[in-house]
């Protein structure tokens, strides 16, 4: 994973923890890749050439299955090639399959790519207050 994350520009990070990240401690490498599989499902896309870690799209559930939490990250040399649809497609068919109702994430205005991504999936846009 922090051979991953090295590959992740200082931007795509902020997008993705929502603020500037330059490290991440052992405690948050344990959350991230240590799954409760009764709430959490993640996916993984990995280059066939080497096995490296090119993208992950992770969903967490409320207790009931009932709304769930989306968050998605592909490595900064691999985006516009279609892997963030493909990884995102994979959390929506997994969540269809589950019962899950609703899926949530947070996205900042500035993700443009993310929110155009959402869009075409279909999902609702809802700005929240400051």
């Amino acid at each position: 994973y922090p051979e991953f994350l090295a590959r992740i520009s200082p931007d795509d990070l902020r997008l993705r923890f929502l603020s500037p990240r330059k490290s991440f401690s052992y405690q948050m490498l344990k959350r991230l890749t240590q799954l409760d599989y009764d709430r959490n499902m993640a996916f993984v896309a990995l280059e066939t050439s080497s096995g490296a870690l090119g993208g992950i799209s992770r969903l967490s559930c409320d207790p009931d299955h009932a709304v769930a939490e989306y968050a998605l990250l592909v490595r900064t040399d691999l985006q516009g090639h279609g892997l963030g649809w493909e990884l995102l497609r994979q959390i929506v068919d997994y969540a269809r399959a589950d019962g899950i109702r609703r899926i949530e994430g947070i996205v900042l205005s500035e993700n443009s790519k993310m929110l155009a991504m959402c869009r075409e999936f279909g999902f609702s846009i809802t700005h929240l207050p400051n």
